[in-house]
């Protein structure tokens, strides 16, 4: 939802755009008001489509049916089909590019799940949709990748699948750029997100008793964004490794009230594994928000980042290993040639506005 809605809310400035979602126009409007801080754009239609009848909820056959009855009924020179939803796509291409509608299909791709299942001993499953992303790779009419070793990865496991690949990264608020940071700043690091397991918040943690316990420093980290699950595991961690005094955990926040917390801290990190989507797959949001916040960002050298974000940007640790990452953590709060304007000015192609701008020339 806080990167989907962002962009068509900004897309719908350029052109017409209307949302099929289980969702009401007054649930998205409350989302961007009470998440975001933003007003819903009034070129942009949320179209409530239904997943139920008779009692019964499918998004594989009652949404998608509703999705394709709506859109044989517009009465429009030309479509333009988006979404991130593999099976969707999948079956909107089967029903709708026969037929004499002028469609165009563009999907957007994060990952190659067949992979990530493959990773995860599922084999069955990853057949199962190795032939679905075949037959999406296949038949979209632009296929837009978030990072360009996503589309390369594309290439050499769907070799019949290699035309039309548009790189086009994650955007962000340009409202992260307004961020007046404090003149005291009690937290010495920070990090806003998820808490799954490839995100390697375990590493940071690990990260910071060695700061504390080998490198005799105190540091101060606020962690935002956990669960009830996550954070008992993470403060038992905390609590086993004697940083209780270093590490403050707080539950998901909204995302406009991140920026406080961003403005009282020095370093944002980003201690993505291996796993998932990490390699070659990830755009992280965050990553793009603390550039334009004008943070120090400490971050994992993964092939997906490292082609997108210029060493001179970012401080870079070996993925997995905490006692690296604790020295790039201390470098960076040390480093007093910090430009904090070059990387505000690399971070400004990366809001929402740039990506629009970007995916207009695309479309046309």
């Amino acid at each position: 939802m806080l990167s989907i809605i962002q962009f068509l809310n900004t897309l719908s400035e350029k052109v017409s755009v209307e949302l099929l979602c289980l969702d009401s126009k007054e649930a998205i409007q409350s989302y961007l008001n009470n998440s975001l801080d933003i007003e819903l754009n009034p070129n942009l239609k949320v179209v409530q489509i239904s997943n139920k009848r008779f009692g019964i909820k499918s998004n594989k056959f009652f949404f998608i049916n509703n999705t394709l009855n709506y859109l044989e009924q517009l009465k429009t020179e030309k479509i333009i089909i988006y979404t991130r939803d593999f099976k969707q796509m999948r079956l909107l291409i089967k029903n709708l590019k026969h037929k004499s509608l002028n469609i165009r299909f563009v999907f957007e791709v994060h990952q190659i799940l067949s992979q990530n299942y493959c990773r995860e001993g599922q084999y069955q499953k990853a057949k199962a949709m190795k032939n679905i992303e075949q037959y999406v790779f296949s038949g979209v009419d632009n296929l837009i990748c978030i990072t360009s070793t996503l589309s390369s990865e594309i290439k050499k496991v769907f070799p019949s699948c290699v035309k039309n690949h548009h790189i086009l990264p994650i955007g962000f608020n340009k409202n992260f750029l307004r961020i007046n940071h404090l003149s005291e700043k009690p937290y010495d690091i920070i990090y806003s997100g998820n808490f799954s397991p490839w995100k390697g918040l375990d590493i940071l943690v690990e990260a910071i008793s060695i700061i504390k316990h080998q490198h005799h420093r105190d540091v101060l980290a606020i962690l935002i964004g956990a669960d009830k699950h996550s954070r008992k595991k993470f403060e038992d961690q905390v609590e086993a490794l004697n940083v209780s005094d270093n590490v403050i955990i707080i539950d998901r926040i909204a995302h406009r009230n991140i920026y406080q917390y961003i403005a009282q801290s020095k370093v944002g990190v980003l201690a993505n594994k291996y796993d998932a989507d990490g390699l070659l797959f990830t755009s992280p949001l965050k990553l793009y928000e603390y550039l334009g916040s004008g943070l120090k960002v400490v971050v994992s050298r993964l092939p997906s980042i490292e082609s997108a974000i210029d060493p001179a940007l970012v401080y870079y640790a070996k993925p997995e290993s905490p006692s690296d990452l604790a020295q790039t953590i201390i470098s960076s709060l040390d480093d007093d040639d910090f430009d904090i304007n070059k990387v505000k000015d690399f971070a400004r192609d990366f809001t929402w506005e740039s990506r629009v701008r970007r995916f207009m020339q695309i479309i046309q």
